[in-house]
């Protein structure tokens, strides 16, 4: 997905829900799952991303949303 087309998907969920606080989820042994505001130092630039995998030995500039 490109940056411009993840930007229309979050336009329409704004329009159906209102602008809402963006959140992820991460697995804890004991609750199961706990969520946490997302924030700026969360996104940054890769040049070394790997969608197709370690071992497809290809690399892409992406945009990285870490948790």
């Amino acid at each position: 997905m490109k940056i411009s087309e993840f930007i229309i998907k979050l336009e329409e969920v704004k329009k159906e829900h209102g602008d809402l606080n963006v959140v992820i989820s991460e697995s804890h042994e004991y609750w199961g799952s706990v969520q946490r505001h997302y924030s700026e130092p969360d996104i940054r630039v890769t040049e070394h991303a790997q969608p197709e995998g370690p071992k497809s030995g290809k690399q892409e500039k992406a945009l990285l949303l870490e948790y």
